[in-house]
């Protein structure tokens, strides 16, 4: 089962960070901003990730994101790192998640190195929630693999969980809340565990111009329109380093 730790918010204040480039004082309210997508068919895996959210916040991050970024590698060294006895790999960039009313954040129920998805093994999970995560809008994930005995993963804004989504099936159900669940999630690797061998699908966020921008925008999709053929798990690409 998920493992569910407490950071200080105020010292990595993402809620701020994030809702800062949205002019909102509560990501919960976030989809007021395009009530058009709370009322549109169901996202699938052609344009989950490409809401207009989605495009502001990577538009952001790919034209130089300091307070986010620095915020981030912090919270890696200092609340990851002391999780791990040596040094181990992790994902550049956090995954960016907005789980909007009637919506779903990710429509494929899926485990990461499912052949649809392709990461490497060994890889942990870890989700960092920006807002209050309920049972109507938050992730659910099974205990063991295989078992599809599917529970909720809720936190509380300041909580994080560490998770086996590499191995244990896990997705999200319609939110049929009136607030939006936003979440940060990521994955780490131990370097012993690490091995950058064979070719992986992944996709780059496009931005709004539709050219590749993208530094960071990785996110692991199979039979997207722009995804190819690459090392998506490379060091210095999808990963950085945590040495310890």
């Amino acid at each position: 089962m998920p493992k569910i730790l407490r950071y200080n918010a105020n010292k990595y204040n993402f809620h701020n960070i994030v809702s800062d480039i949205y002019g909102v004082k509560d990501l919960k309210s976030l989809h007021k901003l395009d009530l058009d997508l709370t009322d549109s068919k169901p996202l699938d895996q052609s344009n989950e990730a490409e809401t207009s959210f989605h495009k502001t916040f990577f538009n952001k991050l790919n034209s130089e994101w300091p307070e986010l970024i620095d915020s981030f590698e912090g919270f890696v060294k200092n609340e990851v790192s002391p999780l791990f006895r040596g040094s181990f790999l992790y994902q550049k960039t956090p995954t960016f998640r907005a789980h909007v009313p009637n919506q779903t954040a990710v429509s494929k129920w899926h485990f990461d190195s499912d052949p649809n998805h392709g990461h490497p093994d060994w890889e942990i999970n870890i989700q960092i929630s920006l807002t209050d995560m309920n049972k109507d809008n938050c992730m659910w994930i099974e205990s063991i693999p295989g078992l599809g005995d599917y529970q909720p993963i809720q936190l509380e804004y300041g909580q994080y969980a560490l998770f086996d989504g590499n191995k244990c099936v896990h997705g999200n159900k319609r939110n049929t809340s009136d607030e939006t669940r936003v979440s940060f999630d990521f994955r780490v690797i131990p370097c012993e565990m690490y091995n950058d061998e064979g070719e992986h699908i992944f996709t780059i966020i496009k931005t709004d111009e539709g050219k590749d921008k993208s530094k960071y925008g990785y996110v692991g999709k199979l039979n997207s329109p722009h995804s190819y053929y690459g090392k998506a798990w490379e060091v210095g690409g999808y990963y950085s380093i945590c040495e310890k």
